[in-house]
């Protein structure tokens, strides 16, 4: 006959060791902050900037989209790769999308998206510049390489529009705005709008602003 297991006691489990325990909560608090702090001082770099009518810290600024607005799919051709909504996830993004033949406006917007991003330094890398070019010719080939890594999408007038549209939609409640330049987030909200008489300084400022406050992309 077998005997019956008596239920154990809390002295027959190995004592938990306080200081390997105090450790495991510093290193859990500690990953919690890196996520969390960075997220909720963004929040409030732009509730700060809601508050101060649209405006990123004075009237030089870029004109905040609100509320951000949530792209959806869409699909376009950029050199021997799709474009798409993923492209934009993880990362900044710079979009401009000139109309017409490219000429001194679009060309000294070209130079001040390159510029503002040389100028972020070490975190040049957490934007990207796209361009939504309206046909292959809208920029020729020596003036794309005067811009190495920026991103020209082109596509079909339907393709183009699926993109072009949700911009607009985006800003419909604001002033219009020829050869605005427009940031982008991580997620893919169309979140701020630099119009095209912006200097490049002011943009400047209020990216650096956000990857401060914000460790996402």
């Amino acid at each position: 006959m077998s005997e019956t297991a008596s239920p154990k006691s809390e002295s027959d489990y190995p004592e938990i060791d306080p200081v390997k325990r105090r450790a495991s909560r510093i290193k859990l608090l500690t990953i919690l902050a890196v996520f969390a702090v960075p997220l909720i001082l963004a929040t409030i770099y732009l509730q700060v900037v809601r508050l101060s009518g649209g405006q990123v810290g004075d009237t030089s600024r870029g004109q905040l989209i609100k509320p951000a607005v949530p792209l959806t799919e869409f699909s376009l051709q950029a050199s021997d790769e799709v474009l798409e909504l993923e492209s934009l996830y993880g990362i900044w993004t710079m979009l401009y999308m000139p109309e017409g033949e490219c000429l001194d406006a679009c060309r000294m917007s070209l130079y001040n998206m390159r510029q503002v991003r040389l100028a972020l330094n070490q975190r040049m890398d957490r934007v990207q510049r796209v361009v939504l070019a309206e046909s292959a010719e809208q920029l020729d080939e020596a003036l794309q390489a005067e811009h190495l890594g920026l991103i020209v999408a082109t596509g079909s007038p339907a393709e183009q529009a699926v993109l072009k549209d949700q911009v607009r939609a985006a800003e419909s409640a604001m002033e219009s705005s020829t050869g605005a330049i427009y940031l982008l987030d991580p997620f893919g909200n169309v979140m701020l709008r630099f119009p095209a008489d912006l200097p490049p300084e002011s943009m400047l400022k209020d990216i650096k602003h956000l990857l401060k406050v914000s460790r996402i992309g």
